[in-house]
């Protein structure tokens, strides 16, 4: 089987020739690459080519976000909106005037509206560079009163979803070596993208409160463009497709998850799965109560699982909520592959838990480190898992 053909069988809970390894590496490589610390047989390697050597699959399901054709297209990350190879489709404004003034890695971003007018700043560090991070901290989010929904309901209402983009092309490039995941959207619903992109955490829950029926109508007016996303979606040639992402009991608690993602959510994965797409959400952080939800929303793939000890629920927890389905992408603790944090026999413990943990047999699995590789982490480790995984002889 390539490792396109691994995945898919995985995903779909079928039998596969061998356990599915494909770490995700980007951050790794882009952290490596500007220290200058990639082994130098590497130094000017593409991230594919040391994948190949590896022997690993390549990890398509987050993308680079700072994969723009125009330089401003970057500065939408602060409405949580972004234009990456991985989309199947265009975004564009009708009315809406966007103006970015950039100083160094300080964004300050200003909307222009019929109705009002937003601002928002977004900052990438130094630090954010050398760790390989694409993905801009908001440090001023758009919505600051209550005024300000009326217009994040305009601009989302104002957005024209395109289906095409880069995305044909990209998923040519991966080929057989990994599955091209299609990018729908960072939020799994407008409420939740109201949430997690627009407003400050704690007056979120404070509008949630006290103005119930203005949290409605917004999301409401946003669900237009989260629907037309979907529907390029499943007009695509793409075979998975990534909806939502960073769920928290804490943030996401399985109340709000069920009045206010899950409706969504479930529309949408029914919605793919009539068009013959498998459907992923990136469940890394604390996923405690929540489980039972991901079941019910029907989706193919838990992406990202980040299982104890950086997590309260092991894997084998995840395992017995899901069975093999929905199948698990990730399941190695991104710590563990660090010599500073975990000792060798602390991480050989930890990956003969998590291999035990995936039943009797493995289906539904695709061990990865979750949530990402991390810059440090040791090359003798991650090539350690690869062989360990490549010992074990799955029931056909």
């Amino acid at each position: 089987m390539t490792h396109r053909e691994r995945i898919l069988a995985a995903i779909r809970a079928e039998p596969v020739d061998q356990v599915p390894w494909v770490p995700r590496l980007d951050l790794w490589y882009k952290a490596n690459r500007f220290r200058g610390t990639l082994p130098q047989a590497w130094s000017d390697m593409p991230l594919w080519g040391i994948q190949r050597i590896l022997g690993v699959g390549r990890h398509e399901v987050i993308p680079d976000f700072l994969d723009v054709e125009e330089p401003d297209e970057v500065a939408d990350q602060a409405l949580g909106l972004v234009h990456v190879r991985n989309q199947p489709y265009r975004l564009s404004f009708r009315e809406t005037e966007r103006t970015v003034e950039r100083t160094g890695g300080i964004y300050r971003i200003t909307y222009r509206t019929p109705v009002g007018t937003l601002t928002t700043k977004l900052v990438h560090t130094p630090q954010m560079r050398r760790d390989g991070v694409t993905l801009l901290h908001c440090s001023e989010r758009a919505v600051k009163s209550p005024a300000d929904y009326e217009v994040i309901a305009f601009v989302f209402e104002d957005l024209q979803v395109e289906p095409g983009g880069r995305y044909a092309r990209f998923q040519a490039e991966v080929g057989d070596d990994g599955v091209a995941v299609a990018f729908a959207n960072v939020a799994a619903s407008p409420v939740h993208h109201l949430l997690k992109e627009l407003v400050p955490y704690d007056e979120f829950f404070f509008n949630l409160h006290d103005h119930p029926e203005l949290i409605a109508a917004t999301a409401a007016r946003m669900e237009g463009y989260f629907r037309a996303v979907v529907d390029a979606c499943a007009q695509s040639s793409a075979e998975v497709v990534l909806l939502g992402a960073n769920y928290d009991v804490m943030l996401t608690p399985p109340p709000l998850f069920a009045e206010h993602i899950a409706p969504f959510l479930t529309w949408a994965t029914e919605r793919l799965h009539a068009a013959g797409k498998l459907v992923a959400t990136h469940t890394d952080g604390e996923n405690e109560g929540l489980l039972d939800l991901y079941v019910q929303c029907g989706i193919d793939l838990a992406d990202s699982v980040c299982p104890a000890p950086m997590t309260r629920l092991s894997l084998a927890d995840y395992r017995k909520a899901f069975g093999a389905h929905p199948a698990i992408w990730g399941g190695i603790c991104s710590s563990s592959v660090l010599e500073s944090s975990f000792s060798d026999d602390e991480f050989d413990d930890h990956l003969e838990d998590v291999i035990a943990a995936a039943g009797d047999d493995y289906r539904g699995i695709i061990y990865s480190i979750a949530d990402t590789t991390p810059p440090d982490a040791s090359l003798d480790r991650l090539r350690y898992i690869g062989d360990r995984l490549a010992e074990i002889e799955p029931v056909a």
